[in-house]
Protein backbone atom coordinates (compact mmCIF):
# COMPACT_ATOMS: atom_id res chain seq x y z
CA UNK A 1 0.00 0.00 0.00
CA UNK A 2 1.60 3.31 -1.00
CA UNK A 3 1.65 5.72 1.63
CA UNK A 4 -1.08 8.56 0.22
CA UNK A 5 -3.01 5.63 0.22
CA UNK A 6 -2.00 4.74 4.06
CA UNK A 7 -2.55 8.19 5.05
CA UNK A 8 -5.91 8.05 3.10
CA UNK A 9 -7.06 5.24 5.43
CA UNK A 10 -5.70 6.22 8.22
CA UNK A 11 -7.88 9.50 7.61
CA UNK A 12 -11.50 7.67 7.12
CA UNK A 13 -11.04 5.51 10.05
CA UNK A 14 -10.36 8.50 12.16
CA UNK A 15 -13.63 10.16 10.58
CA UNK A 16 -15.37 6.90 11.23
CA UNK A 17 -14.17 7.14 14.90
CA UNK A 18 -15.14 10.37 15.57
CA UNK A 19 -18.89 10.19 13.91
CA UNK A 20 -19.67 6.87 15.80
CA UNK A 21 -18.85 8.38 19.15
CA UNK A 22 -19.64 11.93 18.52
CA UNK A 23 -22.19 11.78 21.39
CA UNK A 24 -19.08 11.05 23.98
CA UNK A 25 -17.31 14.14 22.52
CA UNK A 26 -20.20 16.40 23.21
CA UNK A 27 -20.63 15.11 26.45
CA UNK A 28 -16.96 16.01 27.64
CA UNK A 29 -17.16 18.91 26.37
CA UNK A 30 -20.41 19.94 28.24
CA UNK A 31 -18.75 18.95 31.21
CA UNK A 32 -15.79 20.91 30.69
CA UNK A 33 -17.72 23.95 30.17
CA UNK A 34 -20.09 22.97 33.14
CA UNK A 35 -16.71 22.67 35.44
CA UNK A 36 -15.83 26.10 33.82
CA UNK A 37 -19.15 27.69 34.85
CA UNK A 38 -19.00 26.54 38.22
CA UNK A 39 -15.17 27.75 38.68
CA UNK A 40 -16.36 31.02 37.35
CA UNK A 41 -19.21 31.18 39.74
CA UNK A 42 -17.14 29.96 43.22
CA UNK A 43 -13.47 29.91 43.07
CA UNK A 44 -13.11 32.92 40.50
CA UNK A 45 -11.31 36.39 41.56
CA UNK A 46 -14.50 38.38 40.54
CA UNK A 47 -17.25 35.42 41.84
CA UNK A 48 -17.82 37.68 44.62
CA UNK A 49 -19.18 40.78 42.47
CA UNK A 50 -22.57 41.23 41.83
CA UNK A 51 -24.51 40.52 38.78
CA UNK A 52 -25.83 37.91 36.25
CA UNK A 53 -24.92 34.37 37.16
CA UNK A 54 -25.15 33.48 33.52
CA UNK A 55 -22.89 36.59 32.53
CA UNK A 56 -20.27 35.82 35.50
CA UNK A 57 -20.25 32.22 33.82
CA UNK A 58 -20.07 32.87 30.57
CA UNK A 59 -19.40 35.08 27.63
CA UNK A 60 -23.12 34.73 25.77
CA UNK A 61 -24.82 36.75 27.82
CA UNK A 62 -22.38 39.40 26.26
CA UNK A 63 -22.79 38.00 22.96
CA UNK A 64 -26.62 37.81 22.89
CA UNK A 65 -27.01 41.84 23.59
CA UNK A 66 -23.89 42.74 21.61
CA UNK A 67 -23.97 40.38 18.56
CA UNK A 68 -27.41 39.03 18.25
CA UNK A 69 -29.76 42.10 19.57
CA UNK A 70 -26.79 43.98 17.46
CA UNK A 71 -24.98 46.38 19.88
CA UNK A 72 -27.75 46.64 23.25
CA UNK A 73 -25.00 45.52 26.29
CA UNK A 74 -24.56 49.37 26.89
CA UNK A 75 -28.17 49.83 27.54
CA UNK A 76 -27.92 46.47 29.46
CA UNK A 77 -25.53 47.35 32.00
CA UNK A 78 -27.34 50.52 32.65
CA UNK A 79 -30.13 48.85 33.94
CA UNK A 80 -27.83 46.06 35.62
CA UNK A 81 -26.53 48.71 37.68
CA UNK A 82 -29.59 50.00 39.00
CA UNK A 83 -30.59 46.53 40.11
CA UNK A 84 -27.14 45.34 41.36
CA UNK A 85 -25.23 48.99 42.38
CA UNK A 86 -21.99 50.88 41.12
CA UNK A 87 -20.26 47.62 40.57
CA UNK A 88 -21.02 44.64 38.11
CA UNK A 89 -19.73 41.83 36.74
CA UNK A 90 -20.80 42.03 32.68
CA UNK A 91 -18.55 39.16 31.64
CA UNK A 92 -16.23 36.23 33.13
CA UNK A 93 -13.33 38.62 33.61
CA UNK A 94 -14.51 41.99 33.56
CA UNK A 95 -16.12 44.78 35.86
CA UNK A 96 -18.24 47.67 34.89
CA UNK A 97 -18.38 50.59 37.32
CA UNK A 98 -20.71 53.92 36.75
CA UNK A 99 -19.57 55.68 39.89
CA UNK A 100 -18.23 59.45 38.60
CA UNK A 101 -16.13 59.57 41.54
CA UNK A 102 -14.48 56.54 40.64
CA UNK A 103 -13.22 57.76 37.23
CA UNK A 104 -9.87 59.30 38.27
CA UNK A 105 -9.06 55.53 39.91
CA UNK A 106 -10.06 53.31 36.90
CA UNK A 107 -8.28 56.02 33.83
CA UNK A 108 -5.83 57.61 36.01
CA UNK A 109 -3.06 60.62 35.18
CA UNK A 110 0.82 60.19 35.49
CA UNK A 111 0.41 57.53 38.58
CA UNK A 112 -0.24 54.15 37.91
CA UNK A 113 -0.63 51.95 35.51
CA UNK A 114 -3.32 50.72 33.31
CA UNK A 115 -3.21 47.85 30.17
CA UNK A 116 -5.91 48.15 27.91
CA UNK A 117 -8.18 44.51 28.12
CA UNK A 118 -7.67 42.08 25.42
CA UNK A 119 -11.06 41.49 25.14
CA UNK A 120 -12.05 44.63 24.90
CA UNK A 121 -9.14 45.25 21.56
CA UNK A 122 -10.34 42.10 19.96
CA UNK A 123 -13.11 44.61 18.61
CA UNK A 124 -10.30 47.13 16.95
CA UNK A 125 -9.86 47.21 13.16
CA UNK A 126 -7.03 44.69 12.70
CA UNK A 127 -5.69 47.59 11.05
CA UNK A 128 -5.23 49.69 14.02
CA UNK A 129 -4.02 46.81 16.05
CA UNK A 130 -0.31 48.54 15.84
CA UNK A 131 -1.29 51.67 16.62
CA UNK A 132 -1.37 53.34 20.04
CA UNK A 133 -4.95 53.15 20.20
CA UNK A 134 -4.59 49.43 19.61
CA UNK A 135 -1.79 48.77 22.07
CA UNK A 136 -2.34 46.59 24.93
CA UNK A 137 0.59 47.12 27.06
CA UNK A 138 0.98 50.24 29.22
CA UNK A 139 4.72 50.69 28.55
CA UNK A 140 4.17 49.87 25.36
CA UNK A 141 1.78 52.36 24.22
CA UNK A 142 3.93 54.94 26.51
CA UNK A 143 6.70 54.74 24.35
CA UNK A 144 4.53 54.76 21.28
CA UNK A 145 2.52 58.02 22.30
CA UNK A 146 5.70 60.02 23.35
CA UNK A 147 7.14 59.94 19.59
CA UNK A 148 4.21 62.15 18.77
CA UNK A 149 2.96 63.38 21.56
CA UNK A 150 4.06 66.95 21.36
CA UNK A 151 3.05 66.96 17.50
CA UNK A 152 -0.76 67.34 19.03
CA UNK A 153 0.28 69.83 21.70
CA UNK A 154 -1.43 72.80 22.20
CA UNK A 155 1.31 74.95 21.14
CA UNK A 156 1.88 72.98 18.20
CA UNK A 157 -2.03 72.88 17.08
CA UNK A 158 -1.64 77.23 17.48
CA UNK A 159 1.01 77.27 15.57
CA UNK A 160 -0.95 75.35 12.51
CA UNK A 161 -3.80 76.71 13.17
CA UNK A 162 -4.04 78.21 10.17
CA UNK A 163 -4.37 75.17 8.53
CA UNK A 164 -7.85 74.62 9.92
CA UNK A 165 -9.06 78.27 9.79
CA UNK A 166 -8.50 77.52 5.68
CA UNK A 167 -10.35 74.34 5.21
CA UNK A 168 -13.18 75.67 7.34
CA UNK A 169 -14.03 78.68 5.26
CA UNK A 170 -14.07 76.22 2.03
CA UNK A 171 -16.35 73.65 3.75
CA UNK A 172 -18.17 77.23 4.39
CA UNK A 173 -18.17 78.44 0.29
CA UNK A 174 -18.58 74.39 -0.50
CA UNK A 175 -21.56 74.09 1.21
CA UNK A 176 -23.18 77.99 0.19
CA UNK A 177 -22.46 77.26 -3.47
CA UNK A 178 -24.76 73.75 -2.93
CA UNK A 179 -27.73 76.30 -2.89
CA UNK A 180 -30.92 74.75 -4.74
CA UNK A 181 -28.97 71.38 -5.36
CA UNK A 182 -31.21 69.57 -3.11
CA UNK A 183 -30.69 67.99 0.14
CA UNK A 184 -26.94 66.44 1.47
CA UNK A 185 -25.83 64.35 4.21
CA UNK A 186 -24.36 67.46 7.09
CA UNK A 187 -21.92 64.39 8.23
CA UNK A 188 -20.88 63.34 4.96
CA UNK A 189 -20.06 66.98 4.29
CA UNK A 190 -18.10 67.21 7.51
CA UNK A 191 -16.16 64.31 6.83
CA UNK A 192 -14.77 65.87 4.49
CA UNK A 193 -13.65 68.73 6.09
CA UNK A 194 -11.95 66.94 8.86
CA UNK A 195 -10.43 64.20 6.58
CA UNK A 196 -8.46 66.76 4.49
CA UNK A 197 -7.94 68.75 7.70
CA UNK A 198 -5.98 65.40 9.57
CA UNK A 199 -4.43 63.92 6.31
CA UNK A 200 -2.72 67.38 5.60
CA UNK A 201 -1.56 67.54 9.24
CA UNK A 202 -0.22 64.11 9.23
CA UNK A 203 1.27 63.66 5.74
CA UNK A 204 1.30 67.32 4.55
CA UNK A 205 -0.65 66.07 1.90
CA UNK A 206 -4.21 66.50 1.72
CA UNK A 207 -6.84 64.15 0.12
CA UNK A 208 -8.74 66.90 -1.29
CA UNK A 209 -12.26 65.96 -1.07
CA UNK A 210 -13.53 69.17 -0.64
CA UNK A 211 -12.31 70.08 -4.04
CA UNK A 212 -14.41 66.94 -5.46
CA UNK A 213 -17.24 67.32 -6.40
CA UNK A 214 -20.30 66.08 -4.38
CA UNK A 215 -19.28 64.97 -0.67
CA UNK A 216 -17.17 62.13 -1.04
CA UNK A 217 -16.28 60.05 1.03
CA UNK A 218 -19.36 59.29 2.53
CA UNK A 219 -17.98 57.71 6.02
CA UNK A 220 -21.02 57.83 7.49
CA UNK A 221 -22.78 55.46 5.71
CA UNK A 222 -19.63 53.32 5.48
CA UNK A 223 -19.07 53.30 8.92
CA UNK A 224 -22.21 51.78 9.62
CA UNK A 225 -22.01 48.84 7.21
CA UNK A 226 -18.84 48.35 9.15
CA UNK A 227 -19.06 48.12 12.75
CA UNK A 228 -21.56 45.49 13.28
CA UNK A 229 -18.49 43.15 12.96
CA UNK A 230 -17.02 45.03 15.36
CA UNK A 231 -18.32 42.75 18.40
CA UNK A 232 -18.33 39.94 16.69
CA UNK A 233 -14.74 40.18 16.18
CA UNK A 234 -14.44 40.45 19.91
CA UNK A 235 -16.03 37.09 20.34
CA UNK A 236 -14.31 35.54 17.30
CA UNK A 237 -10.83 37.45 17.77
CA UNK A 238 -9.52 35.82 13.84
CA UNK A 239 -12.76 37.26 12.27
CA UNK A 240 -10.77 40.86 11.67
CA UNK A 241 -7.62 38.89 10.58
CA UNK A 242 -9.68 36.15 7.93
CA UNK A 243 -11.35 39.74 6.80
CA UNK A 244 -8.32 41.41 6.34
CA UNK A 245 -7.47 38.81 2.99
CA UNK A 246 -10.22 39.64 1.23
CA UNK A 247 -9.43 41.33 -2.02
CA UNK A 248 -10.65 44.84 -2.20
CA UNK A 249 -11.27 44.11 -5.80
CA UNK A 250 -14.23 41.93 -4.63
CA UNK A 251 -14.91 44.18 -1.70
CA UNK A 252 -16.16 47.08 -3.94
CA UNK A 253 -17.85 44.92 -5.90
CA UNK A 254 -19.81 43.61 -3.05
CA UNK A 255 -19.99 47.08 -1.28
CA UNK A 256 -18.50 50.77 -2.88
CA UNK A 257 -18.81 52.46 0.24
CA UNK A 258 -16.90 49.78 2.28
CA UNK A 259 -14.89 49.69 -0.35
CA UNK A 260 -13.89 53.08 -0.38
CA UNK A 261 -13.07 53.12 3.43
CA UNK A 262 -10.73 50.03 2.68
CA UNK A 263 -9.22 51.63 -0.17
CA UNK A 264 -8.52 54.76 2.10
CA UNK A 265 -7.26 52.17 4.71
CA UNK A 266 -5.06 50.10 2.65
CA UNK A 267 -4.30 51.85 -0.53
CA UNK A 268 -4.28 55.61 -0.23
CA UNK A 269 -3.12 56.57 3.70
CA UNK A 270 -0.22 53.85 2.65
CA UNK A 271 0.54 55.83 -0.53
CA UNK A 272 0.38 59.19 1.83
CA UNK A 273 2.64 57.47 4.27
CA UNK A 274 5.11 56.16 1.92
CA UNK A 275 5.22 59.60 0.32
CA UNK A 276 5.75 61.29 3.81
CA UNK A 277 8.78 58.44 4.62
CA UNK A 278 10.82 59.11 1.57
CA UNK A 279 10.91 63.27 1.91
CA UNK A 280 12.04 62.47 5.72
CA UNK A 281 14.69 60.08 3.96
CA UNK A 282 16.06 62.53 0.95
CA UNK A 283 15.61 65.53 3.86
CA UNK A 284 13.98 67.56 1.04
CA UNK A 285 10.73 68.24 2.40
CA UNK A 286 10.58 71.90 2.32
CA UNK A 287 7.93 72.19 4.99
CA UNK A 288 8.25 74.59 7.76
CA UNK A 289 6.36 72.46 10.30
CA UNK A 290 7.25 68.17 10.22
CA UNK A 291 4.10 66.17 9.23
CA UNK A 292 3.30 63.13 11.97
CA UNK A 293 4.86 60.60 9.88
CA UNK A 294 8.26 62.72 10.05
CA UNK A 295 7.93 63.17 13.76
CA UNK A 296 7.48 59.03 13.97
CA UNK A 297 10.63 58.74 11.62
CA UNK A 298 12.94 60.71 13.11
CA UNK A 299 11.77 60.01 17.22
CA UNK A 300 13.92 57.89 19.18
CA UNK A 301 11.95 54.65 18.99
CA UNK A 302 13.72 51.52 17.70
CA UNK A 303 13.48 50.76 13.85
CA UNK A 304 10.69 48.14 14.84
CA UNK A 305 8.47 50.95 15.33
CA UNK A 306 9.12 52.63 11.79
CA UNK A 307 8.34 50.23 9.83
CA UNK A 308 5.62 50.80 6.81
CA UNK A 309 3.12 48.55 8.45
CA UNK A 310 3.17 50.06 11.74
CA UNK A 311 3.23 54.07 10.97
CA UNK A 312 0.07 53.00 8.35
CA UNK A 313 -1.71 51.54 11.42
CA UNK A 314 -0.86 54.98 13.96
CA UNK A 315 -1.65 56.61 10.42
CA UNK A 316 -5.13 55.05 10.32
CA UNK A 317 -6.10 55.34 13.96
CA UNK A 318 -5.65 59.11 14.03
CA UNK A 319 -7.12 59.48 10.44
CA UNK A 320 -10.19 57.31 11.10
CA UNK A 321 -10.82 58.46 14.22
CA UNK A 322 -10.16 62.05 14.22
CA UNK A 323 -12.70 62.30 11.31
CA UNK A 324 -15.41 60.39 13.05
CA UNK A 325 -15.45 62.42 16.51
CA UNK A 326 -14.91 66.14 14.82
CA UNK A 327 -17.84 65.31 12.18
CA UNK A 328 -19.92 63.61 14.64
CA UNK A 329 -20.21 66.97 16.86
CA UNK A 330 -20.84 69.04 14.04
CA UNK A 331 -23.53 66.93 12.58
CA UNK A 332 -25.11 66.91 16.84
CA UNK A 333 -24.73 70.72 16.60
CA UNK A 334 -26.22 71.19 13.19
CA UNK A 335 -29.10 69.27 14.00
CA UNK A 336 -30.22 71.16 17.50
CA UNK A 337 -28.73 74.40 16.41
CA UNK A 338 -31.37 74.19 13.63
CA UNK A 339 -34.16 73.01 15.38
CA UNK A 340 -33.57 75.20 18.21
CA UNK A 341 -33.61 78.72 16.18
CA UNK A 342 -33.64 80.79 20.01
CA UNK A 343 -30.15 78.99 20.91
CA UNK A 344 -28.77 79.58 16.75
CA UNK A 345 -29.60 83.43 17.57
CA UNK A 346 -28.08 83.02 20.88
CA UNK A 347 -24.96 81.85 19.54
CA UNK A 348 -24.71 83.94 16.73
CA UNK A 349 -24.79 87.12 18.77
CA UNK A 350 -22.08 85.96 21.13
CA UNK A 351 -20.13 85.15 18.10
CA UNK A 352 -20.54 88.67 16.19
CA UNK A 353 -19.35 90.29 19.86
CA UNK A 354 -15.81 89.37 18.40
CA UNK A 355 -16.16 88.35 14.96
CA UNK A 356 -16.21 91.56 12.18
CA UNK A 357 -15.65 89.39 8.95
CA UNK A 358 -17.24 85.86 9.75
CA UNK A 359 -14.33 85.18 6.67
CA UNK A 360 -11.92 85.62 8.74
CA UNK A 361 -12.42 84.51 12.37
CA UNK A 362 -10.53 85.28 15.04
CA UNK A 363 -7.60 83.15 16.82
CA UNK A 364 -8.73 79.74 19.01
CA UNK A 365 -7.60 81.47 22.00
CA UNK A 366 -9.63 84.09 21.01
CA UNK A 367 -13.53 81.92 20.77
CA UNK A 368 -12.58 79.66 23.44
CA UNK A 369 -13.27 82.64 25.86
CA UNK A 370 -16.61 83.16 24.53
CA UNK A 371 -18.90 81.10 27.25
CA UNK A 372 -21.63 80.21 25.28
CA UNK A 373 -19.78 79.04 22.61
CA UNK A 374 -17.93 76.78 24.41
CA UNK A 375 -21.07 75.16 25.82
CA UNK A 376 -22.52 74.68 22.84
CA UNK A 377 -19.48 72.49 21.69
CA UNK A 378 -18.99 70.82 25.22
CA UNK A 379 -23.03 69.42 25.08
CA UNK A 380 -22.48 68.42 21.43
CA UNK A 381 -19.22 66.13 22.82
CA UNK A 382 -21.40 65.12 25.46
CA UNK A 383 -24.14 63.48 23.15
CA UNK A 384 -21.80 62.54 20.68
CA UNK A 385 -20.13 60.17 23.66
CA UNK A 386 -17.18 59.24 21.87
CA UNK A 387 -16.67 55.87 22.53
CA UNK A 388 -20.01 55.09 23.43
CA UNK A 389 -19.80 51.73 24.65
CA UNK A 390 -17.14 50.63 28.17
CA UNK A 391 -13.56 51.34 27.62
CA UNK A 392 -11.91 48.25 30.00
CA UNK A 393 -8.25 48.79 31.25
CA UNK A 394 -6.56 46.81 33.50
CA UNK A 395 -4.62 47.55 36.43
CA UNK A 396 -1.73 45.32 36.49
CA UNK A 397 0.09 46.55 39.69
CA UNK A 398 -2.12 46.95 42.50
CA UNK A 399 -5.97 46.46 43.72
CA UNK A 400 -8.24 49.29 43.32
CA UNK A 401 -10.28 49.96 46.74
CA UNK A 402 -13.44 51.09 45.90
CA UNK A 403 -15.97 52.53 48.39
CA UNK A 404 -19.53 54.80 47.63
CA UNK A 405 -23.11 54.78 49.01
CA UNK A 406 -25.68 53.65 47.00
CA UNK A 407 -29.71 53.49 47.40
CA UNK A 408 -31.14 49.93 46.14
CA UNK A 409 -34.39 50.22 44.25
CA UNK A 410 -36.24 48.26 47.16
CA UNK A 411 -34.50 50.63 50.01
CA UNK A 412 -35.74 53.98 51.61
CA UNK A 413 -31.98 54.73 53.02
CA UNK A 414 -28.37 54.44 51.09
CA UNK A 415 -26.29 51.47 52.25
CA UNK A 416 -22.55 51.84 52.01
CA UNK A 417 -20.79 49.72 49.00
CA UNK A 418 -17.24 48.27 49.85
CA UNK A 419 -14.97 46.83 47.02
CA UNK A 420 -11.39 45.52 45.76
CA UNK A 421 -11.08 45.66 41.98
CA UNK A 422 -8.01 42.65 42.38
CA UNK A 423 -5.48 43.25 39.84
CA UNK A 424 -4.97 42.05 36.58
CA UNK A 425 -8.43 41.99 35.87
CA UNK A 426 -10.30 44.69 33.79
CA UNK A 427 -12.49 46.91 35.09
CA UNK A 428 -14.53 49.93 32.37
CA UNK A 429 -17.25 52.71 32.48
CA UNK A 430 -18.97 53.95 29.62
CA UNK A 431 -19.25 57.20 28.20
CA UNK A 432 -23.08 56.51 27.43
CA UNK A 433 -24.01 55.68 30.88
CA UNK A 434 -22.11 58.50 32.34
CA UNK A 435 -23.04 61.02 30.20
CA UNK A 436 -26.97 60.16 30.44
CA UNK A 437 -26.58 59.68 34.49
CA UNK A 438 -29.19 62.50 35.58
CA UNK A 439 -27.56 63.36 39.14
CA UNK A 440 -24.95 64.74 36.96
CA UNK A 441 -27.08 65.59 33.80
CA UNK A 442 -30.61 66.23 34.26
CA UNK A 443 -32.97 66.12 31.32
CA UNK A 444 -29.92 64.39 29.80
CA UNK A 445 -31.53 63.48 26.36
CA UNK A 446 -32.06 67.48 25.97
CA UNK A 447 -29.32 70.13 24.11
CA UNK A 448 -29.09 71.81 27.04
CA UNK A 449 -25.68 74.34 26.35
CA UNK A 450 -26.50 76.60 29.38
CA UNK A 451 -25.94 73.33 31.98
CA UNK A 452 -21.62 73.89 31.42
CA UNK A 453 -22.69 77.61 32.60
CA UNK A 454 -22.95 79.01 36.00
CA UNK A 455 -25.05 81.69 37.47
CA UNK A 456 -23.59 84.74 35.83
CA UNK A 457 -23.63 82.91 32.65
CA UNK A 458 -19.82 82.06 32.75
CA UNK A 459 -18.26 78.63 31.68
CA UNK A 460 -18.09 76.51 34.65
CA UNK A 461 -15.60 73.83 34.96
CA UNK A 462 -17.61 71.44 37.61
CA UNK A 463 -18.67 68.87 34.64
CA UNK A 464 -15.84 68.70 32.67
CA UNK A 465 -14.89 66.32 34.97
CA UNK A 466 -17.04 63.58 34.06
CA UNK A 467 -16.86 63.99 30.12
CA UNK A 468 -16.07 60.94 28.17
CA UNK A 469 -15.74 61.62 24.95
CA UNK A 470 -12.01 61.87 24.60
CA UNK A 471 -11.72 59.41 27.21
CA UNK A 472 -9.55 60.16 30.30
CA UNK A 473 -6.33 59.61 32.02
CA UNK A 474 -2.96 58.35 30.28
CA UNK A 475 -5.20 57.01 26.89
CA UNK A 476 -6.78 60.17 26.80
CA UNK A 477 -7.30 60.89 22.60
CA UNK A 478 -3.72 61.68 21.73
CA UNK A 479 -5.88 64.01 19.07
CA UNK A 480 -7.61 66.33 21.99
CA UNK A 481 -6.10 69.78 21.27
CA UNK A 482 -6.93 69.63 17.95
CA UNK A 483 -10.19 68.29 17.60
CA UNK A 484 -11.22 71.35 20.12
CA UNK A 485 -9.53 73.53 18.12
CA UNK A 486 -11.63 72.08 14.57
CA UNK A 487 -14.55 72.38 16.40
CA UNK A 488 -14.42 76.24 18.24
CA UNK A 489 -13.02 77.54 14.31
CA UNK A 490 -15.61 75.42 12.21
CA UNK A 491 -18.73 75.61 14.59
CA UNK A 492 -18.12 79.16 14.56
CA UNK A 493 -18.10 79.89 10.82
CA UNK A 494 -21.39 77.55 10.46
CA UNK A 495 -23.32 79.37 12.59
CA UNK A 496 -22.10 82.97 10.87
CA UNK A 497 -22.17 81.59 7.22
CA UNK A 498 -23.83 78.74 6.94
CA UNK A 499 -26.45 77.92 9.34
CA UNK A 500 -29.22 80.65 9.02
CA UNK A 501 -29.22 79.39 5.14
CA UNK A 502 -29.97 75.46 6.44
CA UNK A 503 -33.13 73.90 6.99
CA UNK A 504 -33.84 70.23 8.10
CA UNK A 505 -34.82 68.21 5.30
CA UNK A 506 -36.90 64.49 6.69
CA UNK A 507 -34.38 64.60 9.79
CA UNK A 508 -35.91 63.83 13.73
CA UNK A 509 -34.17 63.63 16.82
CA UNK A 510 -33.76 59.80 16.06
CA UNK A 511 -31.33 60.61 13.37
CA UNK A 512 -29.27 62.03 15.86
CA UNK A 513 -30.10 60.12 19.50
CA UNK A 514 -28.35 57.15 20.92
CA UNK A 515 -30.20 53.90 19.63
CA UNK A 516 -27.23 51.03 19.91
CA UNK A 517 -23.65 50.93 19.84
CA UNK A 518 -20.86 49.62 17.76
CA UNK A 519 -18.24 50.97 19.97
CA UNK A 520 -19.29 54.53 18.87
CA UNK A 521 -22.90 55.56 19.19
CA UNK A 522 -25.59 54.63 16.67
CA UNK A 523 -28.82 55.75 15.58
CA UNK A 524 -32.25 53.64 15.46
CA UNK A 525 -31.29 51.51 12.39
CA UNK A 526 -32.60 52.70 8.89
CA UNK A 527 -31.34 56.34 9.61
CA UNK A 528 -30.57 58.61 6.64
CA UNK A 529 -28.70 60.63 9.03
CA UNK A 530 -28.91 64.59 9.46
CA UNK A 531 -29.99 65.56 5.96
CA UNK A 532 -29.81 69.22 5.51
CA UNK A 533 -30.95 71.87 2.42
CA UNK A 534 -29.62 74.85 1.69
CA UNK A 535 -32.29 77.93 0.84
Amino acid sequence: MSLVAGVQLASLRLLCFLWSHWPVFVCIWLLYAAAVAVHRLTLHPLAGFPGPRLAGASYCYEFWFDVVLGGRYTREIASLHQRYGPIVRINPDELHCNDAGFVDSVYPHGRGRRNKSRHYLAAIPWGLRLSGVGTADHDHHRLRRAAINKYFSRSQVVRNESLIHRNAQRLCDKIVQHRRRGPFEAMAAYSCFTADVLTSYCFGHSLGNLDQPGWQPAFKGTIDNMTGVFYLSRHLPQLARVADWIPLSLVQRLSSQIGSLLELIQVTIPRLVKLAKMATDSDCSGKSRPTVIQALLESDLPSSEKTLTRLTSEANAVVLGGTHTVSTVLTVLTYHLLANPAQLSRLRSELQTVVGDATNLPPWTTLEQLPYLSAVILEGLRLMYGIASRISVVSPDQDLPFLASWRPSSASEEVDVCYTIPRGYAIGMSAYIMHSDPKLFPNASRFLPDRWLNEHGQRSRILERYLLSFSRGNRQCLGMQLAYCELYITTAALALRVLPWLSLYQTTIDDVEYDHDQLIAMPKRGSKGVRVAVH
